[in-house]
């Protein structure tokens, strides 16, 4: 335990050393891969429409699409910088998490390997990098078959390179009354260490609710537990769902989807409570009578325990018609930037439309100093 910096560097070793460049694809343990998305970092960054000052779009975004009319969502992503490589994981409609990879010098230019996880109802996946055991851990929602009324959370374990995932552990299933309100679900995971407390924290969604203008289920509530190992068994620290001011000025909140923290060492938690995160938060305009997902960066004083908006609009929908992320604008994962240490990536996806939409994967880039502004906040 302690207090002080708590994110490890992810271009460093064990021992603090570089690491020489290496391939972590596995490729030899993979069919070949099914599709190549090309985006030359020639094309640049665009101030990003309906985003805070200073939030940057890839230009040629979203960066990868949904890969049939039956297979309509790309979710969710998932990053962690392994190497000289970036490896993300989505999934698709209400099946498999997909597994991509990027050069992380072309941090936009991801192909496709073997998926990770097969079958049904396996979604919203989140990779924590266990770098001392050299494993990458999947943490995933999982439908309880047959039904989709129902989920737990699931994780599974592949050595770094093999990509062969085993260890198939149940890790939290719906307990308390606010994690059963409309169907018993919970998901949604971001699992840490939190060097202050000296325990693995796992935030998470809890619930659902119906948003019958996009006819999709979404979360409602989020939750926090807590473990002394990475796979388990975690308890819960709260009792009752963790609450975020609105903000948005003639908007309500309907639920939270995931709240991840900033992954830089100026956004972890400290000895002094202050720490930075990013949710994706849904709201309701009773003037369009529409609903939508907006990314809000936040703000904690209490290690976590209560979180407050320090920029409410940090990435929305844009409200176009024909934009890609024209109504909500979903799950996400950050990155420093493998290019530029004064920055981060944030990976997303986000929805072009509300009934019979798409979902894909698009990459936004923010200035560090955002982090620290919102961490020294008042």
């Amino acid at each position: 335990m302690g207090c002080g910096s708590s994110s490890a560097k992810y271009q460093e070793g064990q021992n603090g050393q570089s690491q020489k460049k290496t391939n972590y694809r596995g490729e030899e343990n993979h069919q070949k891969p099914r599709r190549q998305y090309s985006q030359g970092l020639e094309d640049g960054w665009v101030q990003a429409q309906a985003a805070a000052k200073g939030v940057d779009d890839w230009a040629k975004n979203p960066i990868i699409q949904p890969p049939s009319i039956l297979n309509w969502i790309v979710g969710d992503p998932t990053v962690q910088r392994i190497g000289d490589e970036i490896h993300m994981w989505t999934n698709g409609a209400l099946a498999n998490i997909q597994h991509y990879v990027a050069d992380a010098k072309d941090p936009t230019n991801f192909k496709q390997l073997n998926d990770s996880i097969q079958g049904f109802g396996t979604v919203r996946p989140y990779a924590y990098l266990d770098e001392a055991n050299n494993k990458v851990i999947l943490f995933y929602e999982k439908y309880e078959f047959p039904y989709i009324f129902a989920s737990k959370m699931m994780a599974a374990e592949a050595e770094i390179g093999k990509w062969e995932f085993t260890n198939y552990t149940k890790i939290l299933e719906s307990e308390l009354t606010w994690e059963k309100f409309g169907e018993k679900r919970v998901g949604n995971p971001f699992v840490f260490y939190n060097k202050v407390k000296g325990k693995y924290w796992l935030y998470y969604s809890a619930s659902m609710i119906k948003l019958t203008d996009a006819d999709v289920d979404e979360p409602m509530n989020l939750g926090l537990a807590e473990a002394d190992n990475v796979m388990g068994p975690y308890t819960r620290v709260v009792t009752e769902p963790l609450e975020i001011p609105s903000g948005f000025p003639g908007l309500f909140i309907k639920g939270h989807g995931s709240l991840k923290m900033v992954k830089s060492p100026e956004a972890d938690l400290t000895c002094d409570g202050v720490g930075v995160a990013v949710c994706n938060r849904l709201t309701f305009n009773p003037a369009t009578n529409q609903t939508g997902s907006t990314l809000s960066m936040l703000r904690t004083t209490d290690g976590g325990l209560s979180w407050q908006p320090v920029v409410t609009e940090f990435i929305g929908p844009t409200l176009q018609e024909g934009s890609w992320k024209e109504a909500f604008v979903y799950g996400f994962d950050t990155l420093m930037d493998p290019n530029d240490a004064s920055s981060m990536l944030i990976y997303y996806n986000a929805r072009n439309g509300w009934k019979d939409a798409t979902e894909q994967v698009g990459v936004s880039r923010f200035p560090l100093d955002m982090v620290l502004k919102a961490r020294e906040a008042c």
